[in-house]
């Protein structure tokens, strides 16, 4: 019975926390489009590099949603997407730019998706 409600705290804390990164996040490219919105086109684009990191990032998010019905599938696709985005923004390539280790804050509604999938798991198999 303890196991069970520690499993729904774990979980619940998994899903807010997921779901709350996943729409701050989408507030500030929201925001970003419009402000981008308001400045002249300069014809720059943003580079093969910031695209990967963008859709890294993005799928890293989604995969948050996606882990509400398969915690197993979604916390592995975020777990291993915010490993690699944390990989390619400490090694950006800017010049003068820096690495903040707050971005790891990101793992933590993964590794919760997949202490559920692994504690339900081994309730499964104890039956």
């Amino acid at each position: 019975m303890k196991a069970l409600s520690t499993l729904k705290r774990i979980r619940w804390t998994a899903r807010i926390s997921g779901a709350f990164l996943a729409m701050f996040c989408l507030a500030f490219f929201i925001g970003s489009i419009f402000e981008g919105m308001n400045k002249p086109a300069s014809g720059i684009g943003l580079g093969t590099y910031n695209t990967i990191v963008f859709v890294v990032w993005g799928i890293g998010l989604a995969s948050y949603i996606l882990a509400w019905w398969k915690e197993k599938l979604g916390g592995m696709i975020s777990f291993i997407s915010i490993v690699f985005f944390n990989i390619l923004a400490a090694s950006s390539p800017v010049k003068d730019a820096s690495y903040t280790p707050i971005l790891l804050l990101f793992l933590i509604p993964s590794v919760l998706f997949l202490i559920c999938w692994r504690i339900e798991a081994k309730q499964i198999n104890k039956i």
